[in-house]
């Protein structure tokens, strides 16, 4: 999957209803909506890069420690040790 490819999927997904709250839409519902055509590190510079440019926000989740393993394993850790969970589309 292309960079451009992976824009165009985040907006999809951000605009089923079936799939985000308020909007927002899981990292970790990304991951699974993708896992056929990216790596884990893809997705995770496609988001990076994404957010660098500004088409999206990307969030964490208030009670992150709530989320059952899976889906805290599923998120986005960044380096500095911040977990995001949410994608919000610009």
């Amino acid at each position: 999957m292309t960079y451009d490819e992976f824009k165009a999927l985040v907006r999809d997904l951000a605009q089923r209803d079936d799939l985000t709250t308020h909007g927002l839409l899981p990292i970790p519902t990304l991951r699974q909506q993708s896992a056929d055509a990216l790596t884990r590190a893809e997705l995770d510079e496609f988001l990076m890069r994404m957010h660098g440019e500004g088409a999206v926000h990307l969030l964490s989740h208030v009670e992150f420690e709530t989320l059952p393993v899976p889906v805290q394993h599923a998120s986005l850790h960044l380096p500095s040790g911040q977990q995001l969970y949410w994608i919000r589309t610009l």
